[in-house]
C-alpha cells in the first residue's frame, strides 16, 4: 500500500488540493466528455454515430488544448462553444509533438447540435446519422495461404 510522508500529509492537510481526473469530466448539461492530447482523427470537427469529436491537428509541444466553455440543451438541441487554449507566456512545455482533441458522447435522443468555435465564430451543425446499414463484405474471395 502506498503511503504519504508525514510532511506531505501536512502540506495537503494545510493547502486546498482538488483533485480532477486527467482524461474525463462531466460538464453541466451531463454530457461526457473527454480531452486528450493524441488524436486519430483528422483537423476539424466530426461527428461520428453518437461521439463529437474536436480534434486540433498538430501542435508542436504540450501547452495546447482545447476548452469546452459553454453548452445549451433544450429539447434535444444541444449547443456546444470551444476555444483552443494556447500555451501561456512563461510557462515550459514538454516538447513533443500533440494533437490535441476533445471529445463529448452526445444521449440517444438529441436531435440537432450546433457546434462554434468561440474564437473564430465559425459553426458546424449536425444531426444525427441514420443508423448503419448492414454492408456485404469487401472481398468475397477465399483467403490467400500464405507460402
Amino acid at each position: 500500500m502506498f503511503r504519504l510522508s508525514q510532511p506531505l500529509r501536512l502540506l495537503l492537510a494545510v493547502l486546498p488540493v482538488t483533485l480532477l481526473s486527467a482524461c474525463t469530466t462531466v460538464m453541466p448539461t451531463n454530457l461526457p466528455l473527454s480531452t486528450m492530447d493524441q488524436c486519430a482523427a483528422e483537423e476539424g470537427v466530426s461527428l461520428r454515430f453518437n461521439a463529437l469529436t474536436i480534434a486540433l491537428g498538430e501542435r508542436p509541444h504540450s501547452g495546447y488544448g482545447i476548452d469546452l466553455v459553454g453548452q445549451q440543451q433544450r429539447d434535444g438541441e444541444y449547443q456546444l462553444m470551444f476555444r483552443e487554449r494556447y500555451p501561456q507566456p512563461g510557462m515550459n512545455y514538454a516538447q513533443v509533438i500533440t494533437s490535441p482533441c476533445l471529445q463529448v458522447i452526445l444521449p440517444a435522443g438529441w436531435h440537432h447540435l450546433t457546434v462554434t468555435d468561440q474564437l473564430s465564430g465559425r459553426e458546424w451543425a449536425f444531426t444525427p446519422q441514420e443508423p448503419v446499414k448492414k454492408h456485404n463484405p469487401l472481398n468475397t474471395q477465399a483467403p490467400v495461404k500464405a507460402p
